[in-house]
């Protein structure tokens, strides 16, 4: 595996907040300091150590409005009225319907999604897009279910719990966006289908986990369950106990990740650019995933009102 924790945190940095600035995503000095202090150049930087600094930057930037959109329904309760988060979502469902885009007057959150789109889809096959946009509008579907659920007192078994949430993340699609930011495309075949879906798989779920534990005292406050609270609840522990479990089954999932991924790269039977383009996309997965742990353990994400950026006692596994 490739060490990322040297990975230069200038990679992308200084494309995000001046972006974000004009992109309207952030309104004064308090969000600002917040930006910065999620670090997202660490987590493009470790992702894409081999890019130049434009792929990094756009990784950067489309992490940027994910989290932001994730606040927008996490932090500032967007959807506790009923069809307000679907207004919401219906600008960014226009977006990507073939032939679309952001129209004049499109809400500024769509715009930015248009903007996003445009300079990544640019020069991607027909395959990807249709990718990218069923794995984005799953994620639209599966917040608006979970924002109802919350709504209405409705608290989920934990499988069903870990079904939603490997959905709410946002991974598959930034995996996908990756594709692009990446150069290393998704191999399509019946020999190895299963085995890439189970390694994207793996990553939204350990992902989302070990999100749920860098941001259990967040939702904690918010009123709202995570996979922390939901096994303290459901097995009857401590806090603290349901934390060692959910740490358990992130290693758990990332073994079974790694036997998935060697299993991968051993494949017998496919035409050997077909097999290189399959060992890229690996490589790159792995490196993601490697990426969004170590952004976990060492982001400003999770505090308060964070000042300039600071190391961020995480119990995140480190990768």
């Amino acid at each position: 595996m490739a060490d990322i924790s040297s990975v230069p945190a200038a990679l992308g940095s200084e494309a995000v907040l001046p972006w974000a600035r004009e992109a309207g995503l952030v309104a004064d000095a308090r969000e600002e300091r917040r930006l910065a202090a999620m670090r997202l150049d660490v987590l493009a930087g470790g992702a894409l150590p081999r890019e130049d600094a434009a792929d990094v930057a756009l990784t950067a930037q489309w992490a940027a409005f994910i989290c932001w959109v994730d606040d927008q329904i996490d932090r500032r309760g967007l959807g506790s009225v009923p069809g307000e988060l679907e207004r919401f979502t219906a600008s960014l469902r226009r977006v990507l319907a073939p032939d679309a885009g952001a129209s004049a007057a499109a809400p500024p959150h769509a715009v930015v999604l248009a903007r996003l789109w445009e300079r990544t889809a640019a020069g991607m096959p027909a395959r990807w897009r249709e990718r990218f946009t069923t794995d984005y509008t799953d994620f639209l579907d599966s917040c608006e279910k979970e924002v109802a659920l919350r709504r209405t007192g409705v608290r989920l078994p934990v499988a069903a719990y870990l079904e939603l949430r490997r959905r709410t993340i946002t991974l598959l699609p930034m995996l996908d966006v990756l594709e692009r930011t990446g150069h290393a495309h998704l191999v399509e075949d019946p020999r190895v289908d299963a085995q890439v879906r189970d390694l994207r798989w793996a990553v939204a779920d350990v992902a989302g986990w070990a999100n749920d534990l860098a941001s259990a005292a967040d939702d904690e406050a918010a009123g709202q369950d995570n996979l922390v609270t939901l096994l303290a609840r459901h097995d009857e522990c401590s806090t603290g106990e349901a934390r060692l479990r959910v740490a358990a089954m992130i290693e758990e999932r990332r073994a079974g990740f790694g036997t998935t991924a060697a299993a991968l790269r051993a494949v017998p039977a496919l035409p050997q650019d077909r097999l290189e383009e399959l060992l890229r996309y690996v490589d790159l997965v792995e490196a993601f995933m490697a990426a969004t742990l170590h952004w976990l353990a060492v982001t400003g994400r999770f505090t308060p009102d964070p000042e300039p950026p600071t190391p961020h006692r995480s119990t995140v596994p480190p990768y």
